[in-house]
């Protein structure tokens, strides 16, 4: 009787709370993006935004769009796709659309060293640090394959994959992606696919924090064909079947 009492009392809080959050996250502000951006990373307060030249070059900017600083990376022109881990010590991916290859770099812009991507050719990059349903680590997207890849981030062997929300996937980080053809911005939330948003123009890249495990906090900065990135904010205190734990701790 105690435990189906206590049970009672947490999901009251917890629906209690789920009143108050910000879910699913939503548009918050724009801002230009540098000129012949590609893909964008967040990683804690600062963006990091791959644009392809030769050589390719990386901008460091502020959650509001201002550059701190900009360098340019020992990649071949090509450059696509950008991601960073987060963890110690930081290292920064940046993926190259021509070659096939995924070059590993320090947070400054220096080559540590390079792998293969092992299915098609690599679009955007993205890290995810702790669980989302498809597990933490480097991400790739195969746009040909329509194809998402979880990947060692050492060697680049292929640890899982799955398909994208469309047919030509160019973007992927924690649950958010984005599609060749379309002006949706994708997520799947521990559910299928489904379109979060409709933007102005074709997504290029996202870039996502989240943070656990008290609550889901999403910092999101989606990458458009407008060369504007657009920012997205939410935060949750229930995650989708945290009831159904509840239920099962207490039982």
């Amino acid at each position: 009787m105690f435990r189906g009492f206590l049970c009672a009392i947490v999901i009251a809080a917890l629906v209690a709370v789920a009143g108050a959050q910000s879910w699913p996250p939503r548009l918050v502000g724009s801002f230009p993006a540098p000129p012949g951006a590609w893909d964008v990373a967040y990683e804690y307060r600062w963006l990091y935004v791959l644009t392809d030249g030769t050589p390719p070059r990386v901008y460091q900017l502020t959650t509001t769009g201002s550059t701190n600083a900009s360098f340019p990376v020992p990649v071949p022109a090509g450059a696509r796709g950008i991601a960073c881990n987060g963890f110690q010590p930081d290292r920064m991916f940046i993926s190259n659309r021509l070659n096939g290859y995924i070059y590993k770099l320090t947070m400054e812009g220096s080559l540590l060293s390079s792998f293969l991507c092992p299915v098609g050719s690599p679009y955007g990059l993205g890290f995810s640090e702790y669980y989302p349903p498809h597990g933490e680590g480097l991400f790739a997207s195969c746009r040909d394959q329509n194809l998402i890849l979880r990947l060692n981030d050492t060697t680049g062997s292929l640890l899982s994959s799955f398909a994208g929300p469309s047919t030509a996937v160019v973007a992927f980080d924690d649950f958010f992606a984005g599609d060749r053809y379309a002006r949706y911005l994708y997520w799947n939330y521990y559910i299928d696919w489904r379109v979060l948003d409709t933007l102005p123009a074709r997504v290029y890249g996202v870039g996502t924090r989240v943070e656990w495990p008290i609550d889901q906090t999403v910092y999101l900065y989606v990458l458009c064909g407008n060369a504007y990135i657009y920012q997205y904010f939410g935060w949750t205190a229930v995650a989708p079947a945290s009831l159904g734990r509840v239920k099962a701790l207490y039982r």
